[in-house]
């Protein structure tokens, strides 16, 4: 092997452009499986970067790992590919001779695309069973010194994987750059407008002042995550915010620590912008705005309140990892209202992070369930900076011990703690109610009568997740109510303080950890409901003999006051969510007609005609319950044609698996209860990961719909699905993955990213013991 310099100042006429010509290739056919950590083989194509460094036998997502691994995050822990083959990276590029031949004789991406070309995909209805597309399938990870034997043991196995091949433009456009040698000229330059918003941006973040600098930090271990768009830039254009060795004016140089909050391990750093480089998926696109407001916002939270920083807090991770301890100085009003302004971005944070996915970590949640939030002002917790730097020592987080194997030993103790905090909390809040009556429905944030973050509908997709604003879908189980402090630990346990390369104890510790807090924001709910039905309620949400674990081990507190909040029907918890829906203002004239029709022929009378006969009879699919939707997947995007394309359009179908509790990581599928089951219908784009494929034609509305409803068994299931659903070896599939996109990009233009197809499920073979799309 060599080190190979690849950047060249310009291409010669005629030669293939990384960035115009193999670019969008790789993000429409190779990035929709090779992005993030769960691509194979660590091989991420979303960038040169990530062709340079290759590929990797190391799993990622390792349960079993006793010991944490060193990370291996693309543009952080290595800037070279002979650092990467330090790292065990093995290259996919020619690293030998530089020759045209020797460049695609030498390269693992050539020896794929090519084994694709000599052996296509069947077009034969079915996807051959020899293809494994499980979560959890064994990789095989092959170099160019062992391709001649993976080529024979699995000659149908060339990329892309189980789904249709290049074409032959495709093909020839890649192949040709990877004879020029994969040569890649510099990437665009910054623009001048852009140059001028950073550094006033920059120069807001590396104030001098121990306040500023406080504020910097806090702000920071919020945004360490975020795609940063800026509004005044172009649409798909983000950065992220670095603490870098250099100071503004300099290239950057990532300081790269395992989470925002560690040590720097230098004496003194500033914080940056970094351009994304990679191509943006949606699996781990979380986009966040910054603009002149957002800037004023900011000064007027955190900077012209009348309070002193005396001296900046530690980076020792038993501090730093407790944010009611580590930024104690800053008002908590300030902080809970930096929170609810963008407070969708937030809790996405905790859904999708910078993990892409994680069953262990979110079978912790429901499938469908509403988040609202206390009011910044009216709740007193929220407000109290005292009370929560007293409280600061019950609170402590599972990174505070970084890899830890003594698991029961860690959790006993954090449940004591949970405990001792909700007593604390509970003594403070009958000291403020002597009349021992509770929460009414004036202490719900509203959204200050605009923000349209103010509540939020979770859906769960197994090991991955959605956030999606308002109320969506018919009234769900449970509910959660948000205040400061338990937002900020939701944050801090999941985003900033997991590190998906810790080791098992650390990832049980983690999810062990978010039932407190899961159940704290149950708690919350249940506050709001009459006494004497709360514990009939909480009873629906913990069903079977272990989960009576949760009543001596998790007691529910606050639970004695009586709620303000009059009722008027014997269902308290649905007039809740109605009341919850009139009181955020935002939301208060908005009906979802997919889901909660007010009878039997509601639409909304402001869309096309196409849209409202669509609607008229998808609305019926989401009445569809219990057994009867079994076989359906996840989730489902339909596109539904219409005689003028400009008028297609894209909905979603997901499917809400309904548990007996959540009380346990493992044995998910014991604690199934699919009569239970729902689904919801949604306009647009929801879910990273879409499982299948239905295209229908406006004129064919009615019968889709009734095919599905009638849906029995499996054999009325497959012919459903050969008639509406796109396969894996359909000719037109890349035509529709790239409409989804498209439409996507469409309706979200910032929020936008590539859809993942790992989780594109097969129709199977009849005989197969389980029959999927």
């Amino acid at each position: 092997m060599q080190t190979i310099d690849r950047t060249v100042e310009t291409m010669a006429p005629g030669e293939v452009s990384f960035y115009a010509d193999v670019q969008p290739i790789l993000e429409k056919r190779c990035d929709v499986c090779h992005s993030c950590y769960d691509a194979p083989c660590q091989m991420k194509l979303t960038s040169f970067e990530g062709l340079e460094r290759g590929g990797s036998r190391i799993l990622v997502y390792n349960s079993a790992r006793l010991k944490r691994d060193i990370p291996t995050r693309l543009f952080v822990d290595a800037h070279s590919a002979d650092q990467w083959r330090k790292m065990d990276f093995h290259p996919i590029l020619n690293e030998r001779g530089q020759t045209p031949a020797a460049n695609i004789e030498n390269s693992v991406l050539y020896m794929m695309l090519q084994l694709k070309k000599e052996h296509p995909q069947p077009t034969a209805e079915l996807l051959p069973a020899s293809f494994d597309i499980g979560i959890d399938r064994k990789e095989t990870c092959a170099t160019a010194e062992d391709f001649e034997a993976y080529k024979e043991k699995y000659p149908l196995w060339g990329m892309p994987y189980a789904l249709p091949g290049l074409t032959d433009e495709e093909h020839e456009i890649i192949i040709k750059w990877l004879k020029q040698g994969a040569r890649i000229t510099k990437g665009p330059e910054m623009s001048e407008k852009a140059r001028q918003i950073i550094e006033r941006w920059e120069d807001f973040f590396n104030g001098s002042s121990l306040k500023e600098m406080l504020v910097s930090r806090y702000i920071y271990e919020h945004l360490f995550h975020a795609r940063l768009h800026f509004d005044a830039l172009p649409d798909r254009e983000f950065y992220r915010l670095v603490r870098s060795k250099t100071p503004p004016g300099e290239e950057v140089v990532e300081i790269n620590t395992a989470r925002p909050y560690d040590d720097p391990g230098v004496d003194q750093f500033w914080y940056r912008f970094q351009k994304v480089e990679s191509v943006i998926v949606a699996k781990d696109h979380t986009a966040y705005p910054l603009n002149d407001q957002k800037m004023n916002r900011y000064r007027d939270l955190f900077l012209k309140n009348d309070y002193e920083v005396n001296r900046l807090p530690s980076y020792e991770p038993e501090f730093a990892s407790n944010p009611l301890k580590t930024f104690a100085y800053l008002p908590a009003g300030a902080r809970y209202r930096f929170l609810l302004d963008d407070a969708r971005f937030f809790v996405m944070g905790f859904i999708k992070g910078p993990v892409c996915r994680g069953q262990v970590a979110l079978n912790v949640i429901n499938d469908h369930f509403f988040v609202a939030f206390f009011d910044p002002e009216k709740d007193k917790i929220s407000n109290d900076t005292r009370f929560l730097a007293e409280v600061s020592d019950l609170v402590p987080l599972p990174a505070e011990r970084e890899s830890n194997l003594r698991i029961v030993s860690a959790v006993s103790k954090y449940s004591a703690m949970q405990k001792k905090y909700l007593e604390a909390k509970e003594q403070y809040l009958k000291d403020m109610h002597p009349d021992n009556l509770g929460n009414d429905m004036e202490i719900i944030w509203d959204g200050d009568g605009h923000n349209d973050n103010a509540l939020l509908t979770i859906f769960r997709h197994f090991d991955s997740a959605s956030v999606e604003k308002g109320f969506i879908g018919d009234f769900p189980k449970t509910g959660w109510i948000l205040d400061f402090p338990l937002l900020e630990r939701v944050h801090y346990l999941l985003v900033a303080g997991f590190n998906v390369f810790g080791n098992v104890g650390h990832q049980l510790e983690t999810r062990l950890y978010m039932d407190f807090l899961r159940m704290e924001g149950e708690n919350n709910f249940l506050s709001f409901l009459p006494k004497d039905k709360r514990k009939k309620i909480k009873a629906e949400w913990y069903k079977g003999e272990k989960a009576k674990y949760i009543d001596k081990h998790n007691p529910f507190y606050g639970l004695e006051r009586e709620t303000r909040i009059h009722f008027a029907t014997d269902d308290p918890k649905k007039e809740f969510f109605k009341m919850l829906h009139q009181h955020v203002r935002p939301f208060a004239n908005v009906v979802d007609h997919l889901n909660r029709c007010p009878d039997e022929d509601c639409v909304d009378m402001n869309t096309g005609p196409v849209e409202q006969r669509a609607d008229r009879f998808l609305q019926k699919m989401s009445i569809i319950n219990g057994p009867e939707i079994q076989l359906v997947p996840d989730v489902t995007f339909i596109h539904v044609v219409a005689q003028n394309q400009d008028d297609d359009l894209a909905y979603t179908v997901i499917r809400n698996k309904a548990l007996s509790n959540n009380a346990f990581m493992f044995g998910e599928d014991k604690r199934r209860i699919v009569e239970d089951d729902t689904l919801t219908l949604v306009k647009g784009h929801v879910g990273s990961y879409p499982n299948a494929f239905c295209r229908v034609h406006i004129d064919q509305i009615h019968n889709f719909v009734e095919g599905f409803v009638k849906i029995r068994d499996r054999l009325t299931y497959y012919h459903f699905a050969r008639q509406y659903a796109v396969k894996r070896t359909s000719p037109d599939f890349w035509e529709e993955a790239d409409w989804h996109y498209q439409m996507y990009l469409k309706e979200q233009p910032i929020d936008a990213g590539q859809f993942d197809m790992f989780r594109f499920n097969r129709i199977a073979e009849k005989s197969d013991s389980q029959f999927e799309w």
